[in-house]
């Protein structure tokens, strides 16, 4: 005799709608807007520190300026784009925003790069001057990587009030089926969840709170514990060998 399943009859119940599936008032933009300053204002001491111990030609004081000038212009015109109105943006304002969290990682990358570099030339540096220069890197570099989750999950923070575009890149405890009763029923992520993400990145080098479910949220957090490994573990370590003679 055949097995035959059992099918269950429909309960006539809907069932309820994902929290990140539910419209919502959209998260104003002030916090990532004082994010990129204090990235800004970070990468900039940076660059001058290095600049100070540099035995190229290409990173002086004179270019270090280059960055905040035309990250300050991307971030006025960022103030002026997105603060009239919290609707959807357009296809330029994504444009716009990612350009300039694209800008922020390169900087964040490159000044990693020459700090490296001049540690393992053998440049008489001051162990407190590189430690201090290591620490602003990696808050600075914590505090880029969490607006590049902020903009990127769910299509940025307008589409996630929305109901989110597609599916979430990134999903939270507070999302979860079995969580559901722990928070609000419409509960989203904002931008000091986002910043939680990326400590966590940065000091455990994986994910310990929110799970990255697309391949883009792999890449970008993988890409954030790598630059913290070599931040923490290269830099900082050297700077204390240095410390001890």
């Amino acid at each position: 005799m055949a097995y035959k399943p059992v099918r269950k009859k429909p309960s006539g119940q809907q069932p309820s709608m994902p929290s990140w599936k539910v419209p919502t008032d959209p998260e104003p933009r002030w916090a990532a807007f004082v994010a990129i300053v204090v990235i800004i204002a970070g990468q900039t001491w940076v660059g001058f520190s290095l600049s100070q111990t540099s035995t190229t030609d290409w990173l002086t004081p004179q270019v270090v300026w280059v960055f905040p000038v035309v990250s300050a212009v991307l971030l006025v015109a960022s103030l002026v784009a997105y603060l009239p109105t919290h609707t959807k943006p357009s296809k330029w304002l994504r444009v716009l925003s990612l350009g300039l969290i694209g800008l922020l990682v390169a900087t964040d990358v490159a000044s990693m790069v020459k700090l490296v570099g001049d540690v393992f030339l053998g440049l008489r540096l001051d162990p407190l001057a590189l430690l201090g220069v290591g620490v602003v890197l990696w808050l600075v570099n914590v505090c880029v990587f969490a607006l590049a989750y902020w903009e990127l999950d769910g299509g940025g923070p307008e589409t996630r009030s929305d109901g989110y575009a597609d599916y979430p890149d990134l999903v939270f405890p507070q999302q979860q089926q079995d969580q559901q009763g722990l928070a609000p029923d419409d509960w989203k992520p904002t931008f000091g969840d986002y910043l939680y993400v990326s400590v966590t990145a940065a000091t455990a080098f994986s994910p310990t709170d929110a799970m990255p479910y697309t391949r883009r949220a792999k890449f970008v957090m993988g890409s954030e514990s790598t630059i913290s490994i070599v931040i923490v573990a290269m830099i900082v370590a050297r700077a204390i060998n240095i410390a001890r003679g």
